[in-house]
C-alpha cells in the first residue's frame, strides 16, 4: 500500500505516531525502574572539565546534566571514578570512598547527584572488585608479611621451579598473571596489570568490606552498580596450568559457575535483597546459559550483564577482523531471551573499552556516516532490554584518526606494539594499521560539545587526551540546531521507545531472508507491533514483508521522505532504516 501524506509525518526530529492502543497499553505498565530506562555512560576524564585543567570532572559532569535529560536519558553509569594512581584510568582504585582529585570532590560528586536527581536521571556507580591498586591500605597491609591479617585478602601463592605458580597470562598483553614480590618470597595473582593484584573472594572478610563499599554508596543515592570484570572473580580452586587449548588471560581466568553464583548471591543477600538498587555486571566470557544463571531475577544475583559475544567477533587482539551482519543478527536473537521472561537484556553497541560504533559497524562512504549512525540508533533503541549509549554515540562520534604509537594512552596499546612490534613479530605499519580500528583510546577522545577551540570539552590550552579533529562538524551544539541530525534522530527514537513498549519489552522475531544485506525483525507485545527493517549497505535494497506480516503506518525512519511500502515491499536507499506499525 501507498501511504499518505499524513501517515508520512516526520518521524525524525519531532513527531512519531502513538496510537490510542500503545498510548493505553504503556499507562498501563508498571515496571523496575530500570526497564523503563535509556541509559547512558560517561567516561568521567572525557565528558567535561569544568574546572579548567583538561581533565572531565564531576563539575563538567553537573554543568551537562541538562544535555542527558533533553536527550531522553533516565539513568547514568559513571565510570571509575575513585581515588587511583590510574595504572588504567581509574580501574586500579586505591581508596573506594574517595573520588578520584583529578575528578573534584565528594562535594562536587553530591551537587552532580543532585543535579541528576532534580532532572529524573538515577546514577549508577563503576565498581571493580575484582582487583585493587597496588596502592590500597589493603594491599599494602597485605604484602607488609606472610603474617599479616590481611594477607589473604589477596592470592598469594609460592613459586614453582623457580618461576610463577602457574603458566597463566594476564590480559593486556601485560605478560605472567604473577607478580614476585621480593619482600615476602611469594608471588601475587594480577589478572590485569601487576599494579592490579586480584582481591581473594573466598575471604569472607573481603566481601563483607565489599559489601561496605556498597552500602556506603547507596546511602549518598546511588541507585545502582556496575561490576567490572564481574567473571573473574572466581578462580578456579586447583589453579593449574592452562591447556593450549584455553584462551589464557580471558575467560579461562574465570570460574563462572556454582562459586561465581554463589559470591553473586551472597552479595544480593547482604546488600540488594529487598531494595530497587539495580546491578549490572561485565560478563566477559560468559555463555548464554551463564548469563541466565547470573541474571534470572529468581535467582536472586545481578539484574542484568554486559555480553561480549558481538563486540569480541571484529578482533583477535590487535588485529582487526571483518564485521559480519549474520553475527549481528544471531547475537541480537540469542539476547532477545524470548522464551525466559526472567532474563532482562542489555544493549549496546559502545563504552569506554570498545571502538566507536559508526566506524566499526556504519557506513565508510562519508556520504552515508550519519544515515548510518541513525541506522545504528534505530536498531539498538528497537532492541528488547536496557540500552546503553555512551557518550558521543548520540552525536556520532567516530573513530580518532591514529597514525603513530605515540598517539595512543592505552596501557594495552603500548603492550601490544612491545610483545609484537619491538619484538619484531609484526611490520609496525601493519600492527599501527590494525590497532587504530580496535583500540579503546577510540572511546576515550573528548567529548565534542561545539566547535570552539577544543570541542567545548575544557577552556584549558590542552585537554588530557587529543580532541577529535572531525569536532567542527560533530558536535552537540551544530547537532542540537539541526532537526535533521544524529542527535535530534536519537532524541525521537528514544521517545518513540518509550511510547512503544513493543520496542522495550516485546518479543523479537528476525524476518531478513538469508544472506540479505537488509535486516529486519519485529517486535510485538500484547495488542501492538512493529517491523524494524535496516538496510546495512551502501548500495540501494528492497524488502518484501513475509506473508501474514501487513505495514499500516511508519513511526519513523532516518529519511525524509521515508521509505514507503508499496504493494507490500519497502525500497530502500543506502543504509536507511524504517519502523513500521503492524496491523
Amino acid at each position: 500500500m501507498d501511504l499518505t501524506r499524513r501517515d508520512m509525518t516526520l518521524l525524525l526530529g519531532t513527531s512519531f505516531f502513538l496510537t490510542p492502543a500503545a498510548a493505553r497499553a504503556r499507562a498501563g505498565t508498571t515496571t523496575a525502574w530500570w526497564k523503563d530506562v535509556v541509559a547512558y555512560e560517561i567516561y568521567p576524564r572525557s565528558f567535561c572539565d569544568g574546572n579548567g585543567d583538561g581533565i572531565g570532572d564531576f563539575v563538567g559532569m553537573a554543568e551537562r546534566v541538562d544535555h542527558l535529560a533533553d536527550l531522553g536519558i533516565g539513568a547514568v553509569w559513571v565510570a571509575a571514578c575513585f581515588d587511583s594512581p590510574n595504572a588504567d584510568n581509574g580501574y586500579d582504585v586505591r581508596d573506594y570512598r574517595r573520588i578520584m582529585p583529578d575528578f573534584g570532590t565528594m562535594a562536587d560528586f553530591d551537587r552532580f547527584m543532585a543535579r541528576a536527581k532534580a532532572r529524573g536521571i538515577h546514577v549508577i556507580l563503576d565498581m571493580v572488585f575484582n582487583h585493587t591498586s597496588d596502592e590500597h591500605e589493603w594491599f599494602v597491609k597485605s604484602r607488609s608479611s606472610r603474617t599479616s591479617p590481611y594477607r589473604d585478602y589477596y592470592i598469594w601463592r609460592d613459586g614453582r621451579d623457580g618461576g610463577p605458580p602457574n603458566n597463566w597470562k594476564a590480559a593486556f598483553g601485560a605478560g605472567s598473571a604473577w607478580q614476585f614480590d621480593a619482600a615476602t618470597g611469594q608471588y601475587y595473582l594480577h589478572t590485569f596489570v601487576s599494579k592490579q593484584p586480584d582481591l581473594n573472594w573466598e575471604n569472607p572478610k573481603v566481601r563483607a568490606e565489599l559489601y561496605d563499599i556498597l552500602r556506603f554508596w547507596a546511602a549518598r543515592g546511588v541507585s545502582g552498580f556496575r561490576f567490572d570484570a564481574i567473571t573473574s572473580l572466581a578462580k578456579p580452586p586447583a589453579m593449574g596450568d592452562f591447556t593450549p587449548g584455553q584462551h589464557a588471560g580471558q575467560a579461562s581466568f574465570a570460574e563462572v559457575g556454582p562459586r561465581l553464583d554463589g559470591y553473586l548471591h551472597d552479595m544480593y543477600t547482604h546488600v540488594f535483597a529487598g531494595t530497587d538498587l539495580y546491578t549490572v555486571g561485565e560478563a566477559w566470557g560468559a555463555s548464554h546459559d551463564a548469563i541466565i544463571n547470573m541474571t534470572d531475577d529468581r535467582r536472586g544475583e545481578i539484574t542484568s550483564a554486559f555480553r561480549f559475544d558481538l563486540q569480541l567477533k571484529d578482533a583477535d587482539g590487535w588485529r582487526k577482523l571483518p564485521c559480519r551482519l549474520d553475527d549481528m543478527r544471531a547475537f541480537n536473537a540469542d539476547n532477545a531471551f524470548n522464551d525466559n521472561p526472567h532474563v532482562w537484556p542489555l544493549v549496546y553497541l559502545e563504552d569506554h573499552d570498545f571502538p566507536r560504533a559508526a566506524s566499526r559497524y556504519g557506513s565508510g562512504v562519508p556520504e552515508y556516516g550519519a544515515r548510518s549512525a541513525k541506522l545504528l540508533a534505530t536498531m539498538m533503541l528497537s532492541l528488547k532490554g536496557t540500552p546503553y549509549i555512551y557518550q558521543g554515540q548520540e552525536i556520532g562520534m567516530t573513530n580518532f584518526p591514529f597514525r603513530r604509537i605515540e598517539d595512543y594512552n592505552d596501557v594495552q596499546a603500548h603492550n601490544g606494539w612491545r610483545n609484537e612490534v619491538l619484538s619484531g613479530h609484526v611490520p609496525a605499519a601493519e600492527f599501527l594499521r590494525n590497532l587504530a580500528q580496535v583500540s579503546r583510546d577510540n572511546a576515550r577522545t573528548p567529548m565534542q560539545w561545539d566547535d570552539t577551540p577544543n570541542a567545548g570539552f575544557t577552556t584549558a590550552d590542552r585537554p588530557w587526551f587529543a580532541v577529535n579533529p572531525n569536532y567542527r562538524q560533530v558536535n552537540v551544539r551544530t547537532e542540537r540546531a539541526d532537526p535533521d541530525s544524529v542527535l535530534s534522530f536519537y532524541r525521537a527514537m528514544i521517545r518513540l521507545r518509550r511510547a512503544w513498549r513493543c520496542l522495550s519489552a516485546g518479543r523479537y522475531g528476525d524476518v531478513s531472508l538469508p544472506g540479505s544485506q537488509v535486516y529486519a525483525y519485529t517486535r510485538r507485545d500484547g495488542g501492538t507491533a512493529a517491523v524494524v527493517v535496516l538496510n546495512f549497505s551502501d548500495s540501494a535494497a528492497s524488502f518484501t514483508l513475509p506473508a501474514g506480516l501487513r505495514a499500516t503506518q511508519c513511526l519513523i525512519g532516518n529519511m525524509t521522505p521515508p521509505a514507503p511500502v508499496t504493494d507490500g515491499t519497502i525500497a530502500l536507499r543506502p543504509w536507511e532504516s524504517v519502523i513500521y506499525q503492524l496491523a
